[in-house]
């Protein structure tokens, strides 16, 4: 192949390279923080109202029974509602434990697992983890687990949108109230903000009943777990836990705690002190939990770890997964002194405008939707999705909406490519005679060749250059699909009833059936045989073959990204066939005017060419007849 063929191979994998390299996830850099073994001591002290093990005095064990017997016979919940056709319906229902006082699962009553398999299940977030979002976390260090508040909480008050629950822990002689308030935020205008639907404050407050100064340090909040929520998702792909400090955000995948023997991967990380240590949390494919210390209850560390959890829909198979907790402020209490602690907790889907609506940084948001290097696209695509979904109210025909305006956008690119290739298609017969003038001497060709492009005004590289604009339009939309939780479930038409699943219509030997990117296939064949063959043949095959590429990419993913893919092959179809009714270009010598990027790169290549066949003609040759 030849240099215009390597180069056009090189971008291409580059553009898939750096995709996949940005798309990982950065290594945090912080240092662990040792705790005193004086702290730990202290923090792992004995605890009334632990859950059932060894230590626990017989009325103790009667307190924490009941506590578990009521969880399940009579749960304390909050729920959240929404206006359905003139009526209010369930939204969100927040079930809270009794030991901790804190959050136990969040289930969202519009989302499902899987539209396929398990459509009436619920998204429940937080499921299959045993300690609660918001509960109290003692002794976070590095170097051991920590221990987490098994006081007995009671529910002590209740509004319509508040509960609040009430616990006393004798070991540390600490009287804990937790207030757990809805939290929508509205707009200038009164509207809701529809991310802040997804929030919850929770209010703690300390007092120390004990007659010495207690000091706080080591306590943390911890903020919820996030594991796979199917078997078959990869673990390390979606999976992380986060933070958010000093101005950026970092994170890390399950693996992150495990490695072969030569590995300094640990069990467990402690990472501080962190600068303005603004929120933290963990994340899945579509959903996120994240944790928002207000002003003064802003810690400096955050502790995580990896963790098994069960699938509860899949025959409980075991995933990993990750968990996360933010340290509190340093803290010391003087007797009978009260300290509060507020924090605003969301947990719902990674809708990039809901995250929007925390106020996040837009760099943050990126990140946490996973977007990578082409977040400078995929940001404009997702907003432009939302905008014609508003519209139409089907994600289907906003896909399309959005293809017809980037197809708009990239027209006059489109028009200049196909003159030039047709104008490339005219020299083919001069470029033919050339070869046949010069049988022995590909480099003479090439050269002669490079007269020609120049003589006539002709970029060689430029029927290239839609398809490797389109490629990163390709691969945002891509990020798009596989973070927005908005497509889930979402059907288009017809046979397409999950715009995120592939549209699997039977299998075939046990292969699925996907209609979207067979016709995806043969759009793409028609519009490259409606575009001018010219250029060298190592080109066209690699044209030719963009087809089988991009079926096999779309196959078995999400429905959403071929219906984009055809329908930008039938709008190029389009516009190629209205181009082809315009005046074609005639050949002429091309006016004497300044060279542009690629014209330099000619007249380089000729150089080159030039000089080495000088060498070549002026290079003595050997005498190798034997000597006798």
């Amino acid at each position: 192949m030849d240099r215009t063929a390597w180069i056009i191979i090189g971008i291409c994998a580059a553009l898939l390279g750096l995709n996949i390299y940005m798309g990982n996830n950065k290594k945090a850099e912080t240092a662990p923080i040792p705790a005193p073994q004086a702290a730990a001591a202290a923090a792992n002290a004995p605890v009334a109202g632990v859950r059932p093990g060894a230590g626990t005095s017989a009325p103790e064990q009667a307190s924490v029974n009941k506590a578990l017997e009521e969880d399940k016979t009579a749960p304390i919940t909050l729920v959240a509602t929404q206006e359905v056709n003139g009526r209010q319906e369930p939204f969100i229902t927040y079930t809270f434990n009794r030991i901790g006082g804190s959050i136990g699962t969040v289930t969202l009553h519009n989302d499902i697992v899987d539209s396929q398999k398990v459509a009436d299940h619920n998204i429940t977030i937080n499921e299959a983890q045993q300690r609660g979002i918001g509960e109290l976390v003692f002794n976070m260090d590095a170097t051991q687990d920590p221990s987490y508040d098994n006081t007995v909480y009671k529910e002590a008050k209740r509004t319509a949108d508040s509960v609040t629950l009430e616990g006393y822990d004798p070991a540390r002689q600490l009287f804990i109230s937790k207030t757990y308030t809805l939290h929508p935020v509205k707009n200038l205008e009164g509207e809701v903000l529809p991310g802040s639907k997804y929030l919850i404050r929770l209010t703690v407050s300390l007092l120390n009943k004990s007659p010495n100064v207690q000091d706080l340090r080591y306590m943390g909040i911890f903020g919820g777990s996030a594991y796979p929520i199917a078997k078959s998702e990869p673990k390390d792909t979606y999976t992380h836990f986060f933070y958010h400090a000093d101005g950026s955000l970092e994170q890390e995948v399950p693996s992150y705690f495990t490695g072969g023997f030569f590995s300094s991967a640990k069990a467990r990380v402690l990472e501080g002190p962190l600068q303005d240590l603004t929120y933290a949390g963990v994340m899945s494919q579509y959903y996120a939990t994240i944790l928002l210390p207000q002003d003064q209850s802003r810690g400096s560390t955050v502790y995580a770890t990896r963790q098994e959890f069960p699938l509860t829909h899949e025959g409980n198979t075991l995933v990993p997964g990750v968990t996360v907790a933010m340290g509190i402020p340093n803290l010391t209490m003087a007797p009978n002194e009260i300290k509060t602690l507020t924090y605003d907790i969301y947990t719902g889907p990674k809708f990039n405008a809901y995250l929007r609506d925390l106020n996040l940084s837009y760099p943050a948001i990126s990140d946490i939707m996973a977007y990578g290097w082409l977040v400078f696209l995929s940001v404009p695509m997702n907003w432009l999705l939302n905008l014609f979904h508003g519209w139409f109210g089907n994600w289907g025909v906003a896909i399309i909406c959005m293809t017809i305006v980037v197809r708009a956008l990239i027209w006059p690119l489109h028009k200049k490519s196909y003159m030039a290739m047709k104008r490339m298609s005219l020299v083919q017969p001069e470029m033919v005679k050339l070869k046949e003038k010069y049988p022995d001497d590909p480099q003479k060709v090439n050269m002669e060749m490079m007269k020609l492009y120049q003589k006539y005004g002709i970029n060689p590289a430029s029927g290239c250059v839609p398809m490797l604009i389109q490629i990163p339009i390709f691969f945002a939309f891509y990020r798009v699909l596989q973070y927005s939780a908005e497509l889930r479930g979402q059907p288009f038409c017809l046979w397409m009833t999950d715009l995120s699943l592939p549209d699997t219509v039977g299998h075939l030997f046990g292969v699925p059936i996907n209609i979207l990117p067979l016709i995806m296939a043969v759009t793409m064949i028609i519009q490259m045989r409606m575009t001018p063959q010219a250029g060298e043949r190592s080109q066209r095959i690699i044209m030719n073959l963009m087809p089988v590429m991009f079926f096999l990419f779309c196959y078995n993913f999400a429905s959403a990204l071929a219906l984009y893919w055809t329908t930008q092959n039938l709008i190029s179809i389009g516009q190629t066939a209205l181009i082809r009714r315009l005046p074609m270009p005639v050949l002429s010598p091309a006016k004497k005017k300044k060279s542009g990027f690629f014209q330099k790169m000619m007249e380089q290549q000729r150089a080159a060419l030039e000089e080495q066949q000088r060498k070549a003609k002026g290079r003595n040759m050997r005498n190798i007849t034997p000597k006798k």
